[in-house]
C-alpha cells in the first residue's frame, strides 16, 4: 500500500468525471482519500443552473471538508457550437470554433470567449478545454470537423489566441488542444489509434504553428492527443505517452505550463496501452494532469498503478514532484477558497447575463452564416413562395461531438424547431422528413410542384442516404437551396448544387441566421474558412494509359524520390501491363500521389505486391499515403480475396522491400499494420562496372575440368531451355515467364547457357543490355546505375548440375558477352545469396527491408 502522502500527491494528478446530478459516493471518495485535483463535468451532471452551481459548490465543499489545500480544478468541454455541454436554457447558445473563423473577426472570438467565461465563472466552473488549436486540412477528419477555427495554421492561431484571452479574462483556465494537432486524420481517437505520418518539419509548417503562439504566449494548460506520430522519435508511442511529443513543447518550444491529457479511457489509449498503464506512460512522458472520464474502478486502479510505478522507481520521484507543483502553481495563480465557495453568499447564476450573451451570439452567427454560391441567383426567397423543407430524420453523424455529448446523439435533431424558424418567413413552409429508406412518390410528388425546396443536411460525407437525395434533388426541385447545417464539405465541391449554403453548427441559431439570408432579412457576412475544390483527395483505380496521367506521375516520382529519378518512357513501359493494379490520388485535378501494384503467381497462390508508394513533396503529411494504402488493401480483399499484401515487387521489378537509404519510411508502414521482415536472409541488388572485364580460369577452370561449356542460346536449343526452366522453378512463374519471353529468334543474345559434357542444358541466366525491350518493360532500377548499364537476372542451375562451378563460369561468360556488345555495367536485382557474386567482384548497390501486410 502507498503512503497516505504518496497517494494524496499522486490524486493531485487526476481530474475525472462521475455519474450523476449531485457528487457521487465515489467522487466523495476520491475527493476524500485519494485528494483528487480535478473534476471534469459532462451534460450528463447538469440539469438546469441553479443544480449546476448547487453541485459545483458541493464539490468544492467536499474538497475543503478533506483538508484540500487547493480548490478543485472543475472543468468542462465547452468549445460552443457542437460541443456544448452548458446548453439553452441553461445559458445561450455561443458560436462554435469554425462559426467564428467565418466571422473572419478575432475580435468576436475574444469576446465570445469573455462570455463563455462568465457563463463557466457563474456556474463554478474553473477550466474549460478549449480553444481548440487543431487545424482542419483533413476534410473528413470525424472528431475536429467544425470544432477547428479553420484549415490555416496562422488563422486557427490567431482564433485559438484571442478565445483563451477572453477565458483568462474571467479568470477561466483555458486549455489549448490537441497537442500537437488531431486536425490530418480521418480516424476518431475516440474509438482508435490515429496515424499522422509527418515530419518534424511538415508539423512545423501546419499542426505546430498554433500551438508554439499558444505557449509564446504563456497558455495556462496544453491538452494533449492520443495521436500516432511515426516520423516523430521512436515513433512507437502515442503523443500523450509520448516523451518525444512531449519535448517538442517542453524543450523546443520552451512550454512550462500544465500538460493535460485527453480522456485515457478513449480507445486510442485504452485499447492500445490500457488506461491504467497509460497513465503511467502519461506522467513518465511529461503530462501533469491525468484524465479519466468515465470508470470509478479504473479511477482507482490508475492512481494506484502510478503510486507503485513512483515507490519502484519507474516514474522518477522528481517526476512526480514537478508534475505536482505545476498543478498547484495554476491553481495558486487562478483562483482561491473564497472563490471557489462564493455561491455560499447567494450571487446568481449565467442566466444574469444571459441576454447580452445573446445578443452577442446573435451578431456572431449573423457574420458567420456563408454563402458560398447563389448561381442559380435565386436568393432573397419570396414570403409567398411554395417552400418544402427537407431535413434528416434518423442516423445523423455526430459529427465531432466529444464523448457523443455535443448538442445531440444521432438521430436526435428536431426538425420541428428549425420549420418553425423557416415559418417566421414563410409560414406555408412545409416539413418532410428524410431518411436511409428514401422518399415515397407521394414525397417527391410534393417536391417536384413546389418552387422552392430547403435541402437540409448535417455531416452529408459521413452519410450516403444524406448525399444521395442531395445529388438527385437538381434534376427533382424548381429551385433548389441546400444549406449545409454542419460540416461545410456536405456538397461544397458538387457544381450541380447551385446554391449552397454553410452555418457550420446545427444550432438553431446558426439556423435562423442562414434564414434571413434566405429570405433577404440580411446579407451573408461569413467568409468560408476552409478550402474548396482544389483541396479535395480523391483515389482512383487507373491502368494509367492516358499519357497526361504518366506525366503527372513521373513528376511526382522524381519529386517525392529524386535519388530514383527515371524518366516518363521508363515509367510508362514499367506501369503498362497486364498484371499491374494502380492507384492515383487526386487533390483536385492534380495527382498527389500513386501506389504502383502488381500481382504475381497464379491461383490458388496469387500474391499482390506493393512496388512502389509515392506522394508528391509539397503533399506529404496530409494522409494521401495512407488514403492510398487503405484503398489498395481494401480493393485487393475485395476482389482478389487476398489477406496479404507484400512490400516488394516480382516483375516488374522496382525494389525487393523498403530501401535503406530510405529507412525513415520503415516507420510509416510499420504504424500501418506492415510487419517488418528480419535481414536474414538478406535482400540486396548488386552492381559490378565491367568495361575492363575478362574471364579468368580462376572462376571458370573448376567447370571446364568437367566438361562444361558457354554459349548464348540458339533458336534450335530454345525448346530444351524451356523445359529446364519450368522442371526447375515451377514454383516462381514469374521467373519461367521470362524465359518464355526472351526466344532467341526475337531476342538474340539475351540467354547464355551452360552445357554438360554430352551437351545438354545445365544452367542458365538472363543477360539483358540496357537497349533490351525486356529489361526496359521488366527492370526499373538498372538504367539508375549508368545509361549503358545492363541486367544479368534469373540465374539458376539445374539441380543435377549444382555444387559444381558451374554458376560463376556460366556468369563470366555472360559479362563477357556483354562487354564484347558494348554493355559496361551490370545490375543483379534481389539477391539473398551472400558472398557468391561477391567473387566476380559485385558490391552491393542498395539493401532492403522486406514487409508484409496481413489480415488485412
Amino acid at each position: 500500500m502507498p503512503s497516505a502522502d504518496l497517494q494524496k500527491k499522486v490524486g493531485q494528478l487526476f481530474a475525472v468525471g462521475f455519474h450523476g446530478l449531485t457528487p457521487s459516493p465515489e467522487i466523495k471518495t476520491l475527493i476524500r482519500d485519494y485528494d483528487l485535483g480535478g473534476i471534469v463535468l459532462f451534460k450528463r451532471n447538469i440539469s438546469d443552473a441553479a443544480q449546476l452551481q448547487s453541485l459545483t459548490l458541493a464539490l468544492q465543499e467536499e474538497a475543503r471538508a478533506a483538508g484540500h489545500k487547493h480548490p478543485l480544478f472543475i472543468g468542462i468541454d465547452q468549445e460552443n457550437g457542437l460541443v456544448t455541454r452548458i446548453a439553452p436554457p441553461v445559458a445561450p447558445q455561443l458560436p462554435g470554433p469554425m462559426a467564428l473563423g467565418a466571422t473572419n473577426s478575432p475580435e468576436l472570438a475574444y469576446k465570445v470567449g469573455v462570455a463563455t467565461g462568465e457563463i463557466l465563472s457563474a456556474s463554478g466552473i474553473n477550466m474549460d478545454y478549449a480553444p481548440v488549436c487543431d487545424i482542419n486540412s483533413e476534410p473528413l477528419n470525424p472528431v475536429i470537423g467544425v470544432r477547428s477555427f479553420g484549415d490555416d495554421p496562422d488563422f486557427v492561431g490567431r482564433f485559438a489566441s484571442a478565445a483563451a484571452r477572453g477565458l483568462r479574462k474571467r479568470k477561466v483556465v483555458p486549455t489549448v488542444k490537441h497537442f500537437p494537432g488531431h486536425g490530418d486524420t480521418a480516424v476518431d481517437s475516440h474509438y482508435g489509434l490515429p496515424v499522422i505520418p509527418k515530419t518534424r518539419e511538415q508539423l512545423e509548417q501546419c499542426e505546430l504553428v498554433p500551438f508554439r503562439r499558444a505557449a509564446a504566449e504563456g497558455i495556462e494548460a496544453v491538452m494533449t492527443a492520443h495521436i500516432s506520430l511515426p516520423e516523430i522519435g521512436d515513433g512507437k508511442l502515442p503523443a500523450t505517452l509520448s516523451p518525444d511529443v512531449m519535448k517538442i513543447l517542453r524543450e523546443d518550444m520552451g512550454y512550462n505550463g500544465m500538460v493535460v491529457t485527453d480522456c485515457l479511457e478513449m480507445d486510442g489509449i485504452r485499447a492500445t496501452y490500457g488506461t491504467e498503464q497509460g497513465s503511467v506512460l502519461a506522467l513518465a512522458a511529461g503530462c501533469d494532469s491525468i484524465m479519466i472520464c468515465h470508470t470509478y474502478a479504473v479511477q482507482v486502479a490508475s492512481i494506484s498503478r502510478v503510486c507503485q510505478a513512483v515507490e519502484s522507481g519507474e516514474i522518477p520521484l522528481s517526476r512526480l514532484e514537478e508534475a505536482h507543483h505545476r498543478v498547484t502553481k495554476l491553481k495558486s495563480r487562478f483562483f482561491n477558497w473564497e472563490t471557489a465557495l462564493r455561491f455560499r453568499k447567494g450571487q446568481s447564476g449565467p442566466e444574469n447575463n444571459s441576454f447580452i450573451h445573446s445578443r452577442l451570439a446573435a451578431r456572431a452567427y449573423a457574420r458567420s452564416a456563408t454563402l458560398v454560391r447563389d448561381r442559380t441567383k435565386i436568393l432573397p426567397l419570396s414570403n409567398s413562395s411554395n417552400v418544402v423543407f427537407l431535413f434528416p430524420g434518423d442516423k445523423t453523424p455526430a459529427g465531432g461531438a466529444v464523448d457523443g455529448e455535443g448538442l445531440g446523439r444521432k438521430g436526435s435533431y428536431n426538425a420541428s424547431v428549425y420549420l418553425d424558424i423557416l415559418k417566421k418567413y414563410d409560414p406555408t413552409a412545409v416539413e418532410i422528413r428524410y431518411g436511409e429508406a428514401g422518399l415515397s412518390a407521394e414525397q417527391m410528388t410534393v417536391i417536384e410542384a413546389a418552387d422552392v425546396v430547403i435541402f437540409t443536411s448535417i455531416n452529408a460525407r459521413e452519410s450516403p442516404y444524406q448525399r444521395t437525395l442531395g445529388l438527385d434533388l437538381p434534376n427533382r426541385a424548381s429551385k433548389l437551396v441546400s444549406i449545409a447545417a454542419c460540416s461545410p464539405y456536405d456538397f461544397l465541391e458538387d457544381a450541380s448544387i447551385g446554391t449552397y449554403i454553410a452555418t457550420y453548427e446545427p444550432t438553431l441559431e446558426a439556423f435562423a441566421a442562414a434564414t434571413e439570408v434566405i429570405f433577404g432579412a440580411s446579407v451573408a457576412k461569413g467568409m468560408l474558412p476552409v478550402g474548396g475544390q482544389t483541396e479535395r483527395l480523391s483515389i482512383e483505380k487507373s491502368a494509367l494509359t492516358d499519357p497526361k496521367n504518366i506525366s503527372q506521375l513521373t513528376a511526382v516520382w522524381n519529386s517525392a524520390l529524386p535519388t530514383y529519378s527515371l524518366p516518363t518512357e521508363s515509367l510508362q513501359k514499367l506501369v503498362n501491363q497486364q498484371n499491374g493494379h494502380h492507384f492515383i490520388a487526386r487533390i483536385g485535378d492534380a495527382i498527389a500521389g500513386f501506389c504502383l501494384t502488381y500481382t504475381s503467381g497464379a491461383p490458388p497462390s496469387v500474391t499482390g505486391n506493393i512496388a512502389a508508394l509515392a506522394v508528391d513533396h509539397t503533399k506529404q503529411g496530409r494522409g494521401v499515403g495512407t488514403t492510398l494504402l487503405a484503398e489498395v488493401a481494401a480493393w485487393y480483399r475485395a476482389n482478389l480475396r487476398l489477406s496479404r499484401l507484400e512490400l516488394s515487387s516480382s516483375f516488374p521489378r522496382f525494389w525487393p522491400g523498403i530501401p535503406d537509404d530510405l529507412a525513415s519510411t520503415e516507420g510509416f508502414f510499420e504504424t500501418r499494420g506492415f510487419k517488418l521482415w528480419n535481414r536474414n536472409p538478406r535482400n540486396v541488388d548488386l552492381y559490378r562496372d565491367i568495361k575492363d572485364f575478362k574471364v579468368t580460369d580462376k572462376h571458370t577452370a573448376r567447370a571446364k575440368e568437367q566438361g562444361y561449356t558457354f554459349a548464348p542460346l540458339q533458336p534450335e536449343q530454345y525448346g530444351e531451355c524451356l523445359i529446364g526452366q519450368r522442371k526447375n522453378f515451377s514454383d516462381n512463374p514469374s521467373w519461367v515467364a521470362q524465359y518464355e519471353e526472351l526466344d532467341p529468334k526475337k531476342y538474340p543474345s539475351s540467354i547464355m547457357v551452360a552445357f554438360d559434357s554430352r551437351g545438354r542444358q545445365a544452367a542458365w541466366t538472363l543477360m539483358l543490355d540496357p537497349s533490351s525491350p525486356s529489361l526496359q518493360k521488366g527492370w526499373a532500377l538498372p538504367p539508375l546505375c549508368g545509361p549503358k548499364t545492363g541486367l544479368i537476372g534469373c540465374v539458376g542451375v539445374d539441380v543435377t548440375h549444382r555444387k559444381k562451378g558451374v554458376g560463376l563460369a556460366l556468369l563470366s561468360h555472360a559479362m563477357e558477352d556483354m562487354r564484347q556488345r558494348g554493355t559496361e555495367g551490370v545490375f543483379v536485382d534481389w539477391v539473398v545469396l551472400e558472398g557468391f557474386y561477391e567473387q566476380l567482384g559485385f558490391e552491393v548497390w542498395r539493401e532492403y527491408r522486406r514487409a508484409s501486410l496481413l489480415d488485412m
